[in-house]
Parts: structure tokens; sequence; C-alpha cells
């Protein structure tokens, strides 16, 4: 069975490359003596428009504008909305993380097996173009001829060379090749997960569907767009009281098929909360529970979500760690608030991850989320960022390639836009 490996470490992040967000606001203000004189029209306008716009329609249903960017929300009433569509656009400045990821994973591993030390010392020089047309072609004997004249030449043979060397089978030989690939640096590229879905909201049922979309953009290929994991998601729930003041709850449950393109799994490098969605080697579910408050103008939303990665092919004989595909069991919780002032809406969401089984890079993640949300009648357009505030440690690493899932992006900005009727 082929190494796991390059599966998801292919040269689609771009290494090498960093990207800064800066956001500036500027106001310039024009102060004086008279000032009353100067702010007293624009003042009146802005008092205007302030109150206009907190000012909660009479009557509304609660939690109708209670829509979060990242966890799971309570239902809405179908009164406010029976049918929506929309979209959710991810996209991550990922640094480095593969690159270094893997240099990391090598001198762990040279580290307990010194034998691989001339081993690494060719991976730094060489073509990798070259190891990955051997490695396909099954020329491993060419490969042991040229790596041993290179270790020759650099006056590096020895016995614990010819030892490692020894050690080089067929597949191994697969996974090397991809480790040289990015152990030196491969083409920039730019990722982003687009994620259409539509459903449908009929008395305390709720029923939705999406598919997921990644993309990557290059210099020398342009922008490629692959499939995800398609999923659809059942949620059940109601609310007592009215605006204002009131109770909410929802249970539900969601799947994914594995039908997403290998190259997908790259999303889950920048965002681990999308694993259910690309992790394309796994079939997904999830089982939740979602609270809530509203309180005058703010929602407040608790919710705790079970989530199982069932390897969906059969999974490699091979005993390295690195190749194998396990059953991934974690806990997904989470905190948010929606200050509702009715056409806009403030968001700020906190959530964190728990190993069950099998998944300790996905142990204490914490990650915060702040939006902004027009609610423009039938129309709901909003925007946020979502950085990480706790990390793990490097630990066992998702065995997903011996890449640690548990490393998300410096930040993700989300788009999303919704039509309701």
């Amino acid at each position: 069975m082929a190494p796991r490996l390059p599966l998801l470490v292919r040269p689609l992040i771009p290494l090498g490359q960093r990207l800064r967000l800066s956001l500036s606001l500027t106001l310039p203000l024009s102060l004086s003596l008279s000032l009353s004189l100067h702010l007293s029209l624009p003042l009146s306008l802005l008092v205007t428009l302030t109150l206009t716009t907190v000012a909660r329609p009479a009557g509304a249903d609660p939690f109708a504008n209670a829509d979060l960017f990242v966890g799971k929300t309570l239902k809405p009433s179908s009164d406010d909305r029976r049918f929506f569509a929309g979209a959710n656009l991810q996209v991550a400045p990922v640094e480095a993380v593969v690159q270094s990821v893997v240099k990391k994973k090598v001198a762990q591993y040279t580290a307990q097996n010194p034998a691989a030390a001339g081993v690494v010392d060719y991976v730094q020089y060489v073509d990798p173009k070259e190891v990955k047309k051997m490695a396909d072609s099954g020329q491993i004997d060419q490969f042991k001829a040229q790596l041993k004249a290179e270790l020759q030449a650099q006056g590096k043979w020895n016995a614990e060379a010819e030892q490692g060397l020894n050690q080089v089978t067929p597949e191994k030989l697969k996974m090397l090749a991809t480790i040289v690939e990015y152990y030196n640096a491969p083409e920039p590229t730019t990722t982003f997960a687009l994620e259409p879905y539509a459903g449908v909201n009929v008395g305390p049922v709720q029923l939705s569907a999406q598919v997921p979309i990644a993309g990557f953009y290059t210099q020398s290929k342009s922008t490629t767009m692959v499939l995800g994991n398609p999923g659809a998601d059942l949620r059940i729930g109601g609310s007592l009281g009215g605006s204002g003041k009131a109770f909410g709850f929802a249970v539900g449950g969601s799947f994914w098929a594995p039908f997403g393109s290998e190259d997908s799994s790259t999303i889950t490098l920048s965002n681990p909360l999308a694993a259910p969605r690309y992790m394309n080697d796994y079939m997904s579910w999830t089982g939740y529970g979602v609270f809530g408050g509203e309180i005058g103008l703010v929602d407040f939303v608790a919710r705790g979500e079970f989530v199982e990665l069932r390897p969906a092919g059969k999974a490699n004989s091979d005993s390295n760690p690195l190749n194998d595909l396990r059953l991934l069991r974690y806990l997904h919780t989470g905190v948010g608030a929606v200050a509702d002032l009715g056409a806009v809406g403030v968001s700020l969401e906190v959530d964190s991850m728990w190993n069950i089984k099998n998944s300790k890079s996905y142990h204490n993640v914490w990650m915060i989320t702040g939006g902004l949300r027009l609610n423009l009648r039938k129309v709901r357009i909003g925007a946020a960022v979502q950085a990480p505030v706790a990390k793990p440690g490097d630990g066992d690493a998702v065995p997903v390639g011996g890449l640690n899932l548990g490393s998300p992006a410096s930040f993700n900005v989300i788009l999303n836009a919704q039509l309701t009727l």
C-alpha cells in the first residue's frame, strides 16, 4: 500500500512567504473652538442612524439574527426563514507550515535513527523531480547507486550510511520523494475554501446540505478547484419566550461523505475545525447540542459536538504511524455571543477541541473568531477573522501524513453571504 504522506503533503502550501494583514482606519477630524457649529448636523445624522440601527423591530422572532461564523447555532424560527441559501469563503495565510513540520519530523527521526543521517544530507541537495521520477518508476537500485555516489563524493559514506541505504524500500522511496520536495521550497500557493450551502426550515426541523470546494492558486498553474466532502445536517430545535427574553435549544447531527479529492485535505492544515469537510480519506459524522439565551439585544450560545472520522478505505498494513489511517474521535466545544443591533450584528466566538481517540494534535486547541454581519431584510452578509489563541505541543500528530493538524494558520479570514426566504 502506498504511504499516506503524499496524499496530504503536496505542493499546495505557500512556503517561504509571509502575509501580513494590516488593517488601518483613519478618520480625519477637524476640531476647533466652535465644535458645536461644525458637528451639529453630522451629529444629528449620526444619532438618527444609531437609533434606527439599534432599535430591534417590534415583535421580531428571538434568535432571528443569531447566526455565527464557525460553530453550530440555534435553529431560527420558520417565520424568520423557511428557505435559505448561501456560501462561506475562507482564506488563510498559511506560512511555511508543511516545510517546517516535515523538517521537524525528519530531525526527530534521524535523532532516533543515526543510520538515516546520510539520507537526510542527501535530501537537502538532490533534485526533487529526479527522486520523484525514480520513485514513480520503481528505480530503487538506480536511486541507491546515485545516493551512494553522492555520499562518497561528500566523504560521508560509512557503515551507518550503508545500513540506512539498505533500509530503503519502494514504499519508503515514494515517501522520501515527497519529503525531498518539501524539505526544499516548493512553488508558493494560495489556498481557499468555498462552501456553498442550502436548506429548508419547517417547524422544529431544519435540513441543509453543503458542497465544500478546496481552491488553490499558483503562478504557473493558475487556479485549481477540487471537491471536498459533501455533507448534510439535520437539526431539531425551538425556543421559549419572546424577543429580548428567550431560551433556545437544538440537537442535531451531520454526515460527510468521503468523495473529496486527495488535495482537499490541505485545507485542514490551516483550519483544523474543517477536518470533516475536507479529509478525503475519512467518512465523518457528528452529533451536537446547542443551548442559548437572548437577553435584550444579545444572544448567548453554548455548544458541544462529538466528531468521529472513520477511515473510508482500507487501512495501510505498514506499521509506520506516518502512514497509518486510524479512527479519529474528538470533542468540539464552543461559546458565542451576538449583539443584534438590527441592521448590524457583532459576534464573538471561542472554540476549543479535545482529544477522545487518536487525536492528540486536536487536544487543547483554542480559537477565537470576531465578526460583523449586515442584516438587510432577506440578505445577510458578514466578515470575520479567526485566530488561534492556544496550540498544543508537538505531541502525536493526527495520523494523516504525519503532519500536526493541531497547528492552525496565524489567522483565517471568513466571508459569508446568505439569502433567506
